[in-house]
């Protein structure tokens, strides 16, 4: 026998095997229990979850821990997991009709959805795209398609209410609102510490701006307390609409009662946090700061939290509601009667076979997986919920090491574009001759910082220069480190001559309000040049419009500056955020809070 024929024997002999091995494999699931076949396809369901949006679970875990109105947040997949139990049988008897391509149709247009909007938009949104927090956005997208393909369109239906429970763990929205009312909430909280220690003598109110600090004092020495936002209140009472919104879904009772319990359950939640606040004064008198901040502080607010929501959950029951499960366990017939052996052949199972819907969900969630663990590049410039770390640069100039920024001059003329609150500062970084990145002429840099997002593309940096005539050349993306997207252009004119830059455009923290920020980074090609060890690899560097000839003398200049304003502005984030924390640590630490 030829080798030809050994080859051919060979792979009969695998496609038999294989055929042999996927047939004993259909007919296990066929002939599995109902509970058997619910458990493969929830095992294989939780865990695409978990491998496609591993970095971004991790995220919920480490704004449990935070001081934020966003701690509870964390909550939601967990809750969203006690929901789908709960509807995990049908109310009603629903009919055995089974279409795997509707569930296809339905299902794999979710998931690439999903897929698409994790890999492309990264790049797209820059920072933006965790300010906003668009992976958490797309998780419930992702979690229906799963479903629809695993266990088919039925079973997502009757889960429509625990998947779109997962929209809650979207942070960008809390954010946005919270900020309106949070100021007022913590005046209202602070107000009400003040009457009620004219009542209790545990502490006095410190004369500030804002009335949020207390003194404490203990054996004759006095200590500081601080009731800054997080600490008025306003935590509880998002982790109780978010516990709150699960149960209102399956709590079956009047319409009125449903609110009331709803508003009085915020109400008795900030209550309880104002004894919440008594309590850690008094320890701090009795037992010392130590006691009350390092040891009760931790952990006290989850236990009167959790005590709150389980006065509220024991209240349902005599305000006249009930909570409403799941009841049938027949999901395989339109009859009431639970099928016999003899007839568990006869049963149209919605999901004949599995593994390849399994495949595919899988195959999506490695690919989305990997994206997702790329996402902790973000943690530079913004923390897990979506929170900038930087500072504003005009409220704190950062600079490469070796270099020093000197603010030049400033533009108000530009304030009808940007917004009245906004400003325009031009710096000038002197060079430095030694380290990696030297330069025998300035840097400078334009800083506009504006409340308006999107002023910055209604006056983009292209847009300007082509307006006043200039001549753009090599205009590129360019992966500038900690998730952010910047571009890279040389223009030239004939009043200014040669420039090359690098701009990028991220969110700051200006006070306690979140900004923007577009950073211009300038450097002239006079020819005298700069220098710098750090080069801009192909991966990091997309071009846009035009390309840069290596082989000339000019190409080359251009190729030298573009790589040296790239490793620049790197430098200069990365030093931005490390003054950012210095700032932040050492603002924590000067006073502790309740």
């Amino acid at each position: 026998m030829t080798i030809g024929g050994i080859f051919n024997v060979n792979a009969r002999s695998w496609r038999s095997i294989l055929r042999e091995r996927m047939s004993q494999a259909h007919a296990f699931w066929s002939e599995a229990t109902p509970r058997t076949r619910a458990m493969v396809q929830m095992a294989a369901l939780l865990g695409a979850v978990v491998i496609a949006y591993n970095y971004t679970l991790t995220t919920l875990i480490q704004n449990a821990g935070l001081e934020t109105p966003l701690a509870y947040v964390s909550l939601v997949p967990a809750i969203a997991l006690a929901l789908a139990a709960l509807r995990a049988r049908p109310l009603k008897p629903e009919p055995a009709i089974h279409d795997r391509q509707v569930d296809y149709i339905v299902g794999v247009p979710l998931v690439a959805a999903a897929l698409a909007a994790n890999l492309l938009l990264p790049s797209a949104l820059s920072a933006m795209f965790w300010v906003w927090r668009i992976d958490l956005l797309t998780l419930p997208v992702f979690v229906a398609g799963a479903v629809a393909i695993i266990f088919g369109v039925r079973v997502l239906w009757r889960q429509k209410l625990a998947v779109c429970y997962l929209f809650l763990g979207w942070p960008y929205p809390y954010s946005s609102v919270l900020l309106r009312v949070l100021d007022t909430f913590t005046t209202a909280t602070l107000a009400a510490m003040e009457e009620i220690l004219k009542v209790v003598h545990v502490a006095k109110v410190v004369p500030d701006p804002g009335n949020t600090l207390f003194e404490i004092v203990h054996n004759g020495r006095s200590f500081p307390l601080s009731v800054v936002s997080a600490c008025s209140g306003v935590n509880s009472v998002v982790g109780f609409l978010l516990i709150a919104s699960a149960f209102a879904a399956v709590v079956r009772g009047p319409f009125l009662r449903k609110v009331l319990w709803l508003v009085g359950g915020m109400l008795i939640l900030w209550i309880i946090n104002l004894g919440r606040i008594t309590f850690i004064f008094w320890a701090g008198k009795t037992w010392g700061e130590h006691v009350a901040i390092d040891i009760l502080h931790p952990f006290i607010g989850l236990v009167t939290f959790s005590l709150g929501v389980l006065l509220m959950i024991v209240t349902i029951r005599p305000l006249g509601m009930r909570i409403e499960v799941g009841g049938r366990t027949d999901t395989a017939t339109p009859t009431a009667a639970a099928p016999t052996h003899d007839m568990k052949s006869k049963i149209a199972l919605a999901v004949p076979k599995v593994y390849g819907a399994i495949v595919i969900v899988v195959i999506v969630a490695v690919i989305l997986g990997v994206s997702n663990v790329g996402l902790s590049s973000y943690n530079l410039v913004a923390d897990a919920s979506g929170e900038p770390r930087l500072l504003s640069y005009q409220s704190a100039p950062a600079a490469p090491v070796g270099w020093t920024p000197y603010l030049i001059d400033q533009f108000d003329w530009a304030k009808p574009l940007f917004g009245d609150t906004s400003t325009w500062n031009r710096y000038s970084l002197d060079g430095s001759k030694v380290g990696d990145l030297q330069a025998s002429v300035p840097v400078i840099a334009d800083v506009i910082d504006s409340p308006d997002l999107e002023s910055f593309s209604a006056y983009g940096v292209e847009a300007c220069y082509q307006f006043h005539g200039y001549s753009l050349s090599d205009v590129a993306q360019v992966n500038l480190g900690g998730g952010i997207t910047g571009q890279t252009l040389s223009y030239t004119s004939q009043q200014y001559g040669s420039w090359s830059i690098v701009y990028w455009i991220v969110p700051v923290k200006s006070g306690t309000s979140t900004i923007y920020e577009r950073v211009v980074l300038y450097v002239q090609n006079t020819g005298r040049g700069v220098r710098t060890s750090a080069t801009a690899t192909s991966s990091d560097i997309k071009n846009l419009a035009g390309s840069l000839d290596s082989t000339t003398a000019s190409g080359k200049e251009l190729i030298e500056n573009r790589a040296f304003l790239v490793a620049f502005a790197r430098e200069m984030i990365v030093a931005q955020a490390q003054h950012g924390a210095k700032v932040v640590a050492k603002v924590s630490s000067s006073t502790s809070s309740t």
